[in-house]
């Protein structure tokens, strides 16, 4: 029960948040590693299904399970990792053998193409090459009959297999190493970025990735000139960010408010005040925001409502 002046102050949300902080913190396990007894019962019977062959594997069960879960009472939302988890740990217990199909002749020679391929920078990332290895032999098995025999792989194995190839045979893996030039690119849109030149590490580096691609790109000597450059958004963003770390230099909580944004919300924060109104409250936030929207800028309600607060204590000069 809540106690009579702070009912209200909190929504349902917030306080279902703070009791599970507190279990957690109590050594509790979460509410939903519980299973009920119909939900135990359906994932058991789907675990011996598993275990008959019925089943591909735990991953087709779960498909199944979580319909016929939605159908049921006393069951709670479960994820398909977390019914996939479930059912794969109950088939296990009931004898179910793991199972590991090895490459057959055909999908190792086709991994003894890929692997060089990978290593000389051709795929973004090992995935990319799995991809193909998958499409390929799609191919190959609707091409001769009886073809619907071989397994269909994960790209996870597909990658491990790769992997494991490149490390017996000695192959340079990828673009894993920063070069210099790399580092000294890097280092510099750091300084850029603390001098407040961007404002966010992600638009860093983004226009550090246009600038590596250009640089490789301009490299008359390379032996693979024309390439796509092979470094992903998210491995130069995790550079920056360590390179950040490691030199101490000031990380914003929140993405800054610069240029046409801080105009638009200044120029909205005044006509409100001169209504005679404050303009940090949720109705004006969601009329920034969407005007926001309209510009091609993305903001949240808590940012919008922060700005505008902000740009009220500028105007009356407290900040």
């Amino acid at each position: 029960m809540a106690r009579d002046g702070f009912e209200g102050r909190h929504t349902v949300e917030a306080i279902r948040d703070r009791i599970r902080t507190e279990l957690r913190r109590l050594g509790q396990p979460p509410s939903r590693a519980y299973y009920t007894a119909t939900e135990s019962r359906v994932i058991d019977r789907f675990a011996r299904a598993v275990v008959r062959h019925e089943y591909r594997d735990a991953t087709a069960a779960a498909y199944v399970c979580r319909k016929v879960l939605a159908r049921r009472k006393h069951s709670f939302p479960r994820t398909h990792g977390a019914l996939v988890a479930r059912i794969w740990e109950r088939a296990l217990e009931f004898g179910r053998k793991p199972v590991r199909f090895p490459f057959t002749p055909e999908e190792r020679r086709l991994l003894g193409k890929l692997a060089p391929e990978v290593s000389s920078g051709r795929f973004r990332e090992v995935k990319d090459a799995a991809r193909v290895f998958r499409a390929r032999m799609a191919r190959k098995r609707r091409a001769r009959d009886g073809g619907s025999r071989v397994p269909t792989r994960s790209l996870e194995s597909i990658a491990l297999g790769l992997s494991r190839l490149a490390r017996q045979t000695g192959l340079a893996w990828g673009f894993r190493d920063w070069s210099p030039e790399e580092g000294r690119v890097a280092d510099n849109f750091i300084d850029r970025y603390s001098q407040g030149e961007f404002r966010s590490l992600r638009s860093a580096a983004m226009a550090c990735r246009i600038e590596l691609k250009r640089l490789d790109a301009a490299r008359l000597k390379h032996p693979e000139r024309g390439r796509p450059y092979g470094r992903s958004f998210s491995a130069i963003h995790q550079r920056l960010k360590s390179r950040v770390l490691e030199r101490g230099v000031t990380m914003p909580r929140f993405r800054r408010w610069r240029g046409p944004e801080e105009r638009i919300a200044a120029r909205y924060a005044e006509r409100i005040m001169a209504e005679g109104k404050k303009p940090e409250t949720w109705e004006a936030a969601t009329v920034l925001r969407r005007a926001l929207r309209r510009r091609g800028y993305q903001r949240t309600l808590a940012a919008c409502m922060a700005e505008l607060r902000r740009a009220r204590l500028r105007r009356q000069g407290l900040l």
